[in-house]
């Protein structure tokens, strides 16, 4: 047991985790999974504590803690299962491998911008661990592999300060919904993205670059700062 956490805490983490949920959705996102064991960890709990309430192996625990060595700004973009606009729990756990920020930041974004898959990342991390070449060097040999390369557009940007807490309050799933709302109603393609409590990220293909042209880049983070502290101003 956790007794750390509350009954529906508990209820939560196992509904997350546990087998055959993916099919029904999952009320947390693996960043707040991990924030959970990790603040169980904390109260007293060990790595077995947690493997036996959750029904995982230890093992499967370990890769939870792991992507919280994921610098601050990449957290808030990992999510379950794969898509364009944020990274896969599988890719996050082979980011999470690299020691340098920089590393991190560059491959997080070769993620969004390629869409690299957990193998590809393991094998940049592989190869910038054994040559020590620079790290987009790496991204670079190994995105040189595929027969065909698709372009991808990244904007990565920083929340209001004075909204920071509050974001921080609310799940991940609240949060992208603002930051969707936002997106719309700034008419930037067919962007999506993922909102954390410091920064946000969009990712789109060249419609969304056009609409970035046509509204000023310059002008993209302002104007979704707005969006953000309007729409928790009215929550």
């Amino acid at each position: 047991m956790l007794p750390s956490l509350s009954p529906l805490e508990r209820g939560r983490l196992r509904m997350s985790v546990g087998y055959g949920h993916h099919r029904t959705g999952r009320p947390l996102s693996p960043l707040e999974v991990s924030n959970y064991i990790q603040a169980a960890r904390r109260d007293g709990a060990s790595l077995q504590d947690c493997a036996e309430a959750l029904q995982l192996s230890v093992s499967q625990i370990e890769r939870f803690l792991r992507i919280l060595r994921l610098d601050e700004s990449e957290q808030h973009c990992v999510d379950w299962g794969s898509g364009d606009d944020f990274i896969g729990f599988s890719t996050a756990v082979e980011m999470a491998r690299l020691k340098e920020a920089g590393d991190q930041q560059a491959v997080a974004q070769a993620v969004l911008s390629e869409r690299l898959t957990s193998k590809e990342v393991r094998e940049i991390v592989q190869l910038r661990t054994r040559s020590e070449r620079p790290i987009q060097t790496c991204i670079d040999e190994i995105v040189g592999m595929r027969p065909i390369i698709e372009r991808r557009y990244v904007f990565i940007g920083s929340n209001p300060p004075d909204a920071c807490d509050h974001l921080n309050t609310i799940s991940q799933q609240a949060r992208d919904k603002i930051l969707s709302m936002g997106i719309a109603n700034l008419g930037l393609g067919n962007a999506k993205g993922r909102l954390g409590p410091k920064h946000f990220t969009l990712v789109g293909d060249e419609e969304f670059n056009s609409a970035m042209t046509r509204i000023g880049k310059g002008k993209i983070e302002p104007l979704l700062r707005t969006q953000i502290s309007e729409a928790l101003a009215l929550a």
